[in-house]
């Protein structure tokens, strides 16, 4: 056995075990004192990440409990207001019903329950928006409350599974979501309906004997799919009758077969009469959940929507008139005459252009009486024409040709191929016999000294002159003249267009981007030598009077939108209308309006508003099919305006080279606003509150439905918590088991740890003092 003095193995050894036991018992009391088995991510790393993930868990969820009582709190305060809103319509029942009995001695007897009955309606208005349901409320909506706890492969599933929604976005309870309230258009005062009725001019403007027509518009059945509704006069005599006869005809519009008839039934229009605090009582139109225009369709219906004199009700004739008088009757058209005369009527509702196609070219000998004489005989056989109210008067000739609209509406009268202007209504070309406008027309050129004139029309537009210079060398320098003009011309240039030579003595002019024109000009550039007029001046003169629409109050709106006909194919417009739906996501219809062949689009107002109504009823989205454009006149002027039952919209207006189509706020956004009015259902009259006790006890069960949905909503979140709270703890038990140390074997640890201690130092003390045996070997 060797001894050493340098190095003590033994107290070495003890050493490290001392320490070891040391690192043992300070863990060991650590764990005692704080009571987890993980102190620091030293103790248990893969524990630790594990216990955290738990422990983040469980902080969710403990704010998503906190979350759905917040959630139910709120559903416990709108519980509360819709019992105080049921015991109002309580209230209001029954003073309907009391109104409704005929021991009345007359209706001015009903104006103090009325009054009672006015202030309720406006208490429901008041206390939906306390509790957030009133339409656009602050809680009509989809009420998402996110308590975490959800599983899923991704993110969005595990948000979406950990979330309970209560959808009140159809829960609203305010007057108009009750029916108790709508949109209404006022009338005339009903003191005035007899005389109406019987007056002699109203009755003459009547477009059939006995009956007086109204047009609808609205979402569903705007511009040219307005309904007609056809007021059978019969009998009547004062306003209770009328107001009979004008529901009856709205039945029976509303049951035409159509799905413009099915959406007008729907908007649950109806006549009635109202008396005001003033006791003043007036005819109106009132829907309880569709915003509406109504326009008259002649003077008798214009005095009933209130617009009469005396009686008599406002001219709405709108006209158009030859610009020249025809020529006389036994004028021939003659060899000279190449195609076929073609007259387009458009605008007046019309969806698109009516072309009419006047057989000037078979014989030498058609004269102007025998073209007026058909061109009177298509119109009149025209169903769209008809449906427009649009008729001509047409002499045999040597006077100005009108065309009259009986609606009231705007419209143009345009013609090619009259090289001679013989009808008096213009005299661009086309040459073609069945092509009003053209994207493309070969000229023949003749050589000729002095300067020329060549007149384009884009898109019905103005006439755009351009001057060809003298040339004796045929075609090629014309065709440098016209494409130096045209790059100087704006309106032009837009459109495309562009000439280029196609043999001798031949120029095309033709359009690269689908433009549609007429042309016309001097007989050296191949058109006719007999008279034909080189200036601008084609177009029919116009006049009109007032024309009649009324826009039920109550609706959301925007401005008047003023309005330019889109002329060119390089000139569309993009026009986006937005609205949020109940759950405050944001739906959109983007809409293009242009004016190409083969896709117009834009070129009169009516085309703009019928293709623009089509794509809102096109949408997916049922906020979209909510609004309509309409046409108004303001100041004389027809212009676009959109209307929706929705609490509000915005249109943007794009912007466009040629500054047309919709010109008000290009480049911005036009928002709606509500407009002024409106209908309270009421009980001033006993017909009224025996409506009012129905449309009362329509609204008990909407607000039963709503209560329902409510009670439904709180007891998902009570749920919802009863789960949370079993996942809360059983969270805790699985972080615990992980976190959390075993004191009693920590305890058994600790004495262990304390012996061995004790031990340790003891034997580190023998080991130390081993070397002092060398001591004793070398006394000896």
């Amino acid at each position: 056995m060797a001894f050493s003095i340098n190095t003590n193995i033994a107290s070495l050894q003890a050493q490290d075990y001392l320490r070891i036991n040391q690192d043992f018992q300070q863990k060991t009391i650590n764990r005692v004192t704080s009571g987890l088995r993980i102190v620091s991510s030293g103790d248990d790393a893969a524990g630790l990440a594990i216990a955290n993930g738990l422990r983040s868990d469980r902080a969710v969820l403990s704010q998503g409990v906190r979350n759905a009582n917040d959630a139910m709190s709120t559903l416990q305060t709108i519980d509360g207001g819709l019992n105080n809103i049921s015991q109002l319509l309580d209230r209001a029942r029954t003073l309907a019903a009391q109104s409704a009995t005929g021991t009345f001695a007359s209706d001015s007897d009903r104006a103090i329950l009325n009054s009672e009955f006015q202030s309720v309606i406006s208490e429901i208005d008041r206390q939906s928006q306390v509790i957030g349901l009133n339409q656009g409320g602050t809680f009509a909506k989809n009420l998402k409350v996110f308590i975490g706890g959800g599983r899923g492969e991704t993110a969005a599933s595990k948000i979406t599974n950990g979330s309970v929604a209560v959808d009140l976005s159809t829960s609203t309870v305010d007057a108009s979501s009750l029916k108790l309230k709508g949109f209404r258009a006022e009338g005339v005062n009903v003191t005035d309906v007899s005389g109406i009725v019987a007056d002699s001019t109203n009755v003459a403007s009547l477009a059939v004997a006995g009956k007086t027509d109204f047009f609808f518009r609205g979402a569903g059945f705007g511009d040219d799919n307005r309904v007609q509704v056809s007021v059978n006069l019969s009998g009547v005599d004062n306003a209770e009758k009328l107001a009979t006869a004008i529901n009856n005809a709205i039945t029976e519009a509303g049951n035409g077969g159509s799905e413009a008839a099915a959406a007008f039934k729907n908007a649950g229009i109806k006549a009635k009469l109202v008396t005001d605090s003033s006791n003043n009582t007036t005819l109106v139109f009132e829907s309880s959940n569709s915003a509406f225009q109504v326009a008259a369709g002649d003077r008798l219906s214009n005095a009933l929507l209130g617009n009469h004199s005396s009686n008599v009700g406002e001219a709405i004739d709108y006209t158009v008139t030859g610009a020249v008088a025809a020529a006389a009757g036994t004028t021939a058209f003659g060899a000279t005459q190449a195609n076929n005369i073609i007259v387009r009527v458009q605008g007046g509702s019309l969806s698109s252009a009516v072309d009419l196609t006047l057989d000037v070219t078979t014989s030498t000998a058609t004269t102007v009486t025998e073209a007026l004489t058909s061109l009177s005989s298509q119109v009149a056989s025209n169903a769209a024409l008809q449906a427009a109210g649009i008729s001509v008067s047409a002499s045999s000739g040597g006077a100005a040709v009108k065309f009259v609209s009986k609606r009231g509406e705007e419209f143009e009268v345009l013609t090619v191929n009259d090289a001679a202007n013989r009808l008096g209504l213009g005299s661009g070309v086309s040459g073609s016999d069945t092509d009003f406008e053209i994207t493309s027309v070969t000229m023949t050129v003749a050589t000729a000294a002095g300067s020329r004139n060549l007149l384009v029309s884009v898109g019905g537009g103005a006439y755009q002159t351009i001057a060809v210079a003298s040339t004796t060398s045929g075609d090629a320098n014309s065709v440098e003249d016209i494409n130096a003009a045209i790059a100087a011309n704006s309106v032009l240039s837009r459109a495309g267009l562009q000439a280029s030579s196609t043999g001798a003595g031949y120029i095309t002019l033709s359009s690269s981007n689908s433009s549609n024109f007429r042309v016309t000009g001097d007989d050296t550039l191949g058109f006719a030598a007999d008279g034909v007029t080189t200036t601008a001046g084609q177009y029919a003169a116009e006049s009109y009077t007032t024309s009649a629409t009324k826009v039920a109050g109550g609706s959301a709106a925007t401005g008047y939108l003023a309005y330019s006909a889109i002329r060119d194919g390089g000139d569309d417009q993009l026009i986006t209308v937005t609205a949020k739906d109940a759950s405050g996501v944001q739906q959109s219809v983007a809409i293009n309006l242009k004016a190409e062949n083969g896709a117009m689009r834009g070129s009169t107002i009516d085309e703009a508003l019928d293709y623009i109504n089509d794509q809102l009823q096109a949408s997916d989205s049922a906020d979209m099919r909510k609004i309509v454009a309409v046409k108004e006149r303001d100041g004389g002027t027809e212009k676009i305006r959109f209307l929706s039952a929705l609490p509000d919209f915005k249109v943007s207006v794009g912007a466009n080279a040629g500054t047309s189509g919709v010109t008000t706020s290009q480049g911005a956004i036009a928002s709606s606003s509500k407009l002024d009015g409106g209908a309270n259902i009421d009980i001033s009259s006993q017909a009224n509150a025996e409506t009012a006790v129905a449309a009362l006890a329509e609204a008990v069960a909407v607000l039963g439905n709503v209560q329902a949905v409510v009670g439904r909503g709180q007891n998902q979140f009570n749920f919802a918590v009863g789960l949370a709270q079993t996942q809360l703890n059983n969270l805790s038990a699985s972080e615990s088991r992980i976190r959390d140390a075993d004191l009693a074997a920590e305890a058994a640890n600790l004495t262990k740890a304390s012996i061995l201690q004790q031990a340790g130092i003891a034997a580190l003390a023998q080991a130390n003092s081993a070397p002092q045996a060398v001591l004793s070997l070398l006394r000896g």
